[in-house]
């Protein structure tokens, strides 16, 4: 008994050893695989995050970088000094003077034309839609639907609507606004925010842009402006920083406010943004998927089309396509921004810290970025970069001095990207959700998918809606799916769809079997979804403070979704470092400590029971 208890004395003082061993050991980093060579970046505050933790994925590989989000236009500044191996930057060097900036910021040079300097290719790293953050209440109430179109919000911007009940507005949301002024909030620095939307108004709206950047400036914009025209008098409020505009709406002096941000920090602090009509008819936000779809339809001057190395705009993005991307799901108002890098061809001398070491590095970061690392952009706030552009950048990085990406720009085999599988398949365009038809033009405001009444039914459908109904009710949609109800609807599309009155079934992609009175949004009677007839309760899409109130788990839908379920965006988990490091330390002690002490414990207690006599009156043997 006294060794056991000398076992149960000194145990814990072993075990405090060992788990102070582990401890230390989980916290000393792991020696890279390779040797270390470093890198200097600087530039874009907007893509500094994702390109903080791909920093941090890399390491592994001997590849440290020291990077400063000191914003786009110090990084390109810094560039042109030659003070890095790459920048980030939301928008291209300055080819000419921006017009669109003010008399006085032409004057402190901030808005004139850049020299670049050296050699240079632009790659595409961090994609994500400009967003629509607002402060409005009704009866004291914060409005989380609002819903509009790029029509109206130029008008917003350009101060032809300036009152929240306006007519114009009224036919996107059929509710009750008050007459309220509106309070448009810009950026009062140059922005990339700012030049992604006013590139989108320039190329769609372009008369009505122009005419308003003379109005201020006396002089149109150009192609876009990093620096929003202000009037000198009118209610628009601008602010400096993403962070700033984000927080003057956000506060109770913002009620009546509406700005352009990065979907990041409505993502972030749970706060409404609009949904914006696409050219599909729907209202769509600037969800992972959405974002990524819009952005199948980028182009890359030089590399899709004929533009000459020599031009100015030469690997420069052309967004054209994704503006009129009739995808129900796409988000109009997409883009991506860059990591500017050194190139081995071109009239401008090489940059002279672009050594060969430096270029496999670089590479090697770069390609790790367009192929792996788009796997966390959703988590860090961003859309994944799709194939399209992916290509685009790897060919550029092959342009890198000293390169050795791995990655072949022509098959992107080995590339793992999230929006295309080995074979090339645009996975994205396959898996996303398909919008609501609550969010369709034209639908009303209390519309609830598939509840009882058809709210949501009639004619919308998939992808190629086809006709399914009528008495008895016949095979709907390329892929299966049957009505029976008498007054079946019209609902259809190539991944199936619902469809039937009362007490018909549905099937096809989207859905198994109908509910109670009927299928999802079919005909003008269609009823509840799913299995058992739909479920009055739901999610509710914290970006809109819309229910989806889908029933059953296999509702079909009109769309081809599954129970017509809205994209709800939730806001990515964080995971504390410490934390992790700790259940590591934990998990080692188990796997290294237990053992041992197991063992020891048998041992003893064999030994116990070899110098215990089987008699207990009898002495053991010497």
């Amino acid at each position: 008994m006294n060794t056991l208890r000398t076992v149960r004395h000194r145990t814990p003082v072993w075990l405090a050893a060992a788990l102070g061993a582990a401890l230390a050991a989980a916290f000393v980093p792991a020696a890279p695989a390779h040797a270390t060579t470093a890198l200097s970046g600087s530039g874009s505050s907007w893509s500094g995050p994702a390109l903080d933790q791909w920093r941090r994925d890399v390491l592994p590989q001997g590849i440290n970088i020291n990077y400063a989000a000191n914003g786009s236009a110090t990084g390109r500044a810094d560039w042109s000094s030659g003070l890095d191996d790459f920048t980030a930057s939301d928008v291209p060097f300055r080819t000419g003077d921006d017009m669109g900036a003010s008399q006085e910021q032409r004057s402190s040079g901030n808005a004139n034309r850049e020299n670049a300097h050296w050699r240079y290719s632009y790659v595409p790293v961090t994609a994500g839609g400009t967003t629509f953050m607002y402060n409005l209440k009704i009866g004291g109430k914060q409005v989380s639907n609002l819903r509009l179109s790029p029509d109206t919000l130029v008008d917003i911007f350009t101060n032809k609507i300036t009152f929240w009940d306006d007519p114009e507005i009224k036919n996107d949301y059929p509710g009750a606004l008050p007459h309220k002024p509106i309070i448009p909030v810009v950026r009062s620095d140059g922005s990339g925010a700012t030049a992604q939307w006013t590139r989108y108004m320039e190329h769609t709206h372009k008369a009505q842009w122009d005419a308003y950047c003379a109005s201020v400036n006396g002089v149109a914009c150009g192609d876009y402006t990093e620096f929003y025209p202000t009037p000198t008098v009118s209610n628009m409020h601008a602010q400096n920083t993403s962070d700033a505009v984000a927080g003057f709406i956000m506060s109770p002096d913002g009620e009546g406010a509406i700005g352009y941000d990065e979907y990041a920090y409505a993502k972030l602090n749970k706060w409404p943004v609009v949904k914006v009509l696409n050219p599909a008819g729907y209202y769509t936000v600037p969800t992972a998927s959405n974002v990524a779809i819009a952005l199948t339809a980028a182009k890359i001057r030089g590399v899709d089309d004929n533009t000459s190395p020599d031009d100015t705009d030469y690997l420069q993005q052309n967004l054209d396509g994704v503006y009129v991307n009739t995808d129900p799901r796409s988000y109009p108002i997409s883009s991506y921004s860059y990591i500017i890098v050194p190139r081995d061809t071109g009239a401008m001398p090489p940059l002279p810290r672009a050594t060969t070491d430096h270029g496999a590095a670089l590479s090697k970061y770069a390609a790790y970025i367009l192929c792996s690392g788009q796997a966390e952009a959703d988590q860090l706030g961003y859309s994944p970069i799709p194939r399209n552009l992916v290509r685009g950048g790897m060919l550029q990085i092959s342009h890198i001095p000293g390169q050795q990406s791995g990655v072949d720009p022509n098959t992107l085999a080995n590339c793992r990207n999230p929006t295309f599988d080995s074979s090339g398949r645009l996975t994205v365009l396959t898996d996303a959700p398909q919008p609501s038809p609550c969010d369709a033009k034209g639908s009303a405001l209390n519309c609830v998918p598939g509840a009882t009444g058809g709210t949501s039914g009639g004619t919308s459908g998939g992808t190629s809606g086809g006709t399914s109904g009528g008495t008895g009710g016949t095979k709907n949609s390329t892929t299966g799916g049957k009505s029976s109800g008498t007054t079946g609807g019209t609902s259809g599309g190539t991944s199936g769809g619902t469809s039937g009155g009362t007490g018909g079934t549905s099937g096809g992609t989207g859905g198994t079997t109908g509910g109670t009175t009927g299928g999802v949004a079919g005909g003008t009677t269609g009823g509840t979804g799913g299995d058992t007839g739909g479920d009055a309760s739901g999610t509710v899409d914290p970006l809109t403070g819309q229910v989806d109130t889908a029933g059953g788990t296999s509702g079909g839908s009109s769309d081809g979704s599954l129970g017509n379920s809205i994209v709800v965006a939730d806001v990515p988990a964080r995971h504390d470092p410490r934390l992790l490091a700790s259940l590591t330390a934990l998990e080692l002690l188990a796997v290294l400590a237990l053992p041992p002490v197991l063992g020891s414990v048998l041992v003893r207690r064999r030994r116990l029971a070899a110098a215990t006599p089987a008699d207990p009156d009898q002495e053991p043997k010497p």
